[in-house]
């Protein structure tokens, strides 16, 4: 192509309307009628309002504090009173590991939580998401009244601790700066 008028011409050579080479609107018609009908399908779903939100975090904090109870202060039936001479401090690594896990990390949470002043407004659901976490370590231990001394589930559980402990700490130092 040398100049302008040949390229003229052999735009106006061409159609003006492009057809397609076969009939596109059984296919379209088809997909309209399936997505029409994905559509129609969407089931509506009835809340309880007793597992609503404001409802869930009171059965959780309740449920933790029941679970954490039993887990301290409970002991076998065999055992028979030893007399001591000198009083013992309590060591919840000689009844079982669950408790070991559950016993320090509930004491350190006890101490981060006294030590919180403050919060920043970045963690204003920082409750929420504390008791999120709870929720989660109360499935696993009742898991783990099923498969007690599970290898598995005692290292989620220890995670979900170390997870609920780390985030108390960013929570803490949020409110100290």
């Amino acid at each position: 192509m040398k100049t302008e008028q040949e390229l003229d011409a052999l735009i106006a050579g061409l159609s003006s309307e492009l057809k397609p080479s076969r009939d596109l609107w059984p296919e379209l018609e088809q997909r309209l009628a399936e997505s029409a009908a994905a559509e129609t399908k969407v089931i509506a779903i009835k809340t309880n309002t007793w597992l609503s939100v404001p409802f869930a975090s009171a059965y959780v904090a309740s449920a933790a504090s029941v679970l954490l109870a039993v887990t301290l202060f409970w002991q076998p039936a065999d055992l028979q009173p030893v007399a001591v001479t000198a009083p013992l401090a309590f060591n919840p690594q000689l009844l079982d590991a669950e408790t070991a896990i559950v016993y320090s990390f509930e004491q350190a949470k006890a101490e981060q939580l006294a030590s919180m002043k403050t919060v920043d407004p970045v963690y204003a659901d920082w409750q929420q998401q504390m008791a999120q976490w709870q929720q989660a370590i109360g499935q696993v231990q009742l898991a783990l009244k099923y498969n007690p001394n599970e290898a598995l589930l005692l290292k989620q559980l220890r995670q979900l601790y170390s997870q609920q402990q780390n985030y108390l700490q960013k929570v803490v130092q949020s409110g100290l700066v």
